[in-house]
């Protein structure tokens, strides 16, 4: 008799053969190890007593429903349409579920795959929404090309808020030694004196109780970069890989190359330079010979060998993100990240008043400025408005109509 084993989702298979079951071979899934063992001892003694399989085992399925995972992922990997973040997560998918087949993968299993994510792997939410998308794209790739098959996609039956740990989930995590994870919402803006104190330690101030300073490589330029992104909310990749051709001083201009497109396609946004952008990049531009039109202002592309285009680029962020950290516990500066300085930039491009005190910049231009498609609803995710400057600017307009009144 075959032994079960177990699978990545926690339960057990048991493989079982009979001449009249379809290719001569069915597997079979239970929740412990006794119940598949026990069924295989029926199937043996069923055989040996010459009594056939159900007539439902041994009616063959729909052609496309005995494929395994492993196809479904990898011809979805493989059709040009999955993202490129995707890919590593479509990797991982088939190498936990691959050997699992289409007509296997029901909601009961799912939920089970679900569980397994949460107490075995003990993942975060982001983190499980992010396998279970990718197998929901490549289950509905597959179904847009084989209408025959009469399977649904059973990512469509999770209700939402799946990837949240439910209660029963954080009893079985806490019983196996694990952490109830949870999405933190990134909602971290400067706070008074931080700015001054990472402007001064990216200008090479050393602590008196540190035994050196940070080794700052090209001089002023991580400054110059932190001053952009602060004050443009240009991304970390969008930002050190500008080129002289996209800076024009003159319009106080800035061409930027998005990032965030697929398949390929390559696309610019204009974003307007404010005061505080034209300046440091004057003062940058100073200290430097004259680039030649197309060449990379910042250096950070040489410093790790990386041309534009290749895969390097993911290590020359990560590089980045990692100096910026380093240079922010330095100073003390707890929870701050550098994407935080996009959601800082954000409030700020929002708090900007023209001199009658109206917006500066419409939602819509806000929108093209930052990135986002027309209607995105981005700018609300990224406002974090201060409950201080909200009761300031209260209380300033409060008092100045009581001064007002007090005259009249």
């Amino acid at each position: 008799m075959a032994k079960p084993r177990l699978k990545p989702s926690g339960k057990w298979e048991i493989g079982l053969r009979h001449p009249l079951l379809p290719n001569g071979r069915k597997y079979f899934t239970f929740d412990t190890e006794a119940e598949a063992i026990g069924y295989g001892q029926q199937w043996k003694l069923m055989k040996h007593a010459d009594i056939p399989p159900p007539a439902e085992l041994t009616t063959p399925t729909s052609p496309g429903e005995g494929v395994r995972l492993l196809r479904i992922l990898g011809e979805w990997s493989d059709s040009g349409f999955a993202a490129p973040t995707q890919i590593l997560t479509l990797k991982t998918l088939t190498h936990e579920v691959g050997s699992i087949r289409f007509s296997e993968a029901n909601y009961k299993w799912l939920t089970g795959y679900l569980r397994f994510l949460k107490v075995e792997k003990n993942l975060s939410p982001t983190s499980i929404k992010h396998r279970i998308q990718a197998l929901s794209r490549a289950i509905d790739e597959y179904l847009r090309h084989n209408l025959n098959v009469k399977i649904s996609n059973p990512v469509k039956l999770l209700p939402k808020g799946y990837s949240t740990y439910s209660e029963v989930d954080a009893k079985m995590v806490v019983a196996k030694g694990g952490e109830v994870k949870v999405n933190e919402a990134r909602d971290r803006r400067l706070l008074p004196g931080e700015h001054e104190k990472i402007v001064a330690v990216l200008s090479g101030y050393e602590r008196p109780d540190r035994e050196r300073g940070l080794e700052l490589k090209g001089g002023d330029a991580l400054l110059t970069l932190y001053l952009l992104i602060l004050n443009t909310g240009l991304r970390l990749r969008e930002a050190y890989t500008l080129t002289s051709g996209q800076v024009d001083m003159e319009n106080k201009v800035i061409r930027v190359k998005e990032t965030k497109q697929w398949r390929g396609k390559i696309s610019f946004r204009d974003v307007p330079m404010r005061p505080e952008v034209y300046r440091a990049l004057s003062s940058y531009f100073a200290s430097r010979p004259p680039f030649e039109r197309g060449t990379p202002i910042f250096p950070f592309l040489a410093e790790e060998g990386v041309e534009e285009g290749k895969k390097g680029l993911t290590r020359a962020s990560q590089r980045l993100s990692f100096r910026f950290r380093i240079a922010f516990e330095y100073m003390d500066i707890e929870g701050l990240h550098e994407h935080d300085l996009r959601h800082e930039a954000t409030c700020r491009w929002l708090e900007l008043k023209d001199v009658d005190g109206r917006d500066m910049f419409r939602l819509e231009e806000l929108n093209k400025i930052m990135g986002w498609k027309p209607g995105s609803v981005m700018a609300q995710r990224y406002a974090s408005f201060r409950g201080v400057d909200l009761a300031q600017r209260l209380w300033s307009v409060s008092e100045a109509a009581g001064v007002s009144a007090a005259v009249a």
